[in-house]
């Protein structure tokens, strides 16, 4: 795994990038603890993503089988979201790979402060994060589960 840090964007050679480039996303704000790949059931590890900053949610849709899958607790605040659709912002393309990196509170080890949704473009390599919102749970770690 290495990130280009050259040019105006970082990117990526694998999927595994996300994990380095949301630690450096995430150093000036509630670093993150711990990371997790978005892996399909069938294996794949490309996606379309929609997500909404503002509400907090993000959804993975598997460009190989086409299921849809929740990010964490998304589910139960997307009725309330306005969803975008991620597009890289290099080549345009909307598949990705997906990471979640989680912010544990220090003194709670089983309570989430914060989580980063971060992809990293299929066509390109270019990485970002698409949302971030605050989880402020005690005894969350189920939610690492629902990446």
């Amino acid at each position: 795994m290495a990130i280009d840090t050259s040019g105006a964007w970082w990117v990526g050679s694998s999927p595994g990038d996300i994990e380095e480039y949301l630690r450096a996303y995430s150093a000036n704000g509630y670093p993150m603890t711990l990371f997790r790949l978005a892996i399909c059931r069938c294996g794949s590890e490309t996606f379309r993503l929609e997500a909404d900053d503002d509400e907090g949610v993000a959804r993975r849709t598997c460009v190989k089988c086409g299921d849809a899958h929740f990010i964490c607790d998304s589910s139960e605040f997307w009725g309330d979201a306005t969803p975008e659709t991620f597009a890289c912002v290099e080549c345009e393309d909307t598949n990705c790979n997906v990471g979640v990196a989680f912010a544990l509170y220090d003194d709670s080890p089983s309570a989430i402060k914060w989580l980063y949704v971060g992809e990293r473009c299929a066509g390109c390599g270019v990485l970002g994060c698409m949302a971030g919102w605050r989880v402020g749970l005690d005894d969350a770690l189920h939610l690492l589960d629902q990446v």
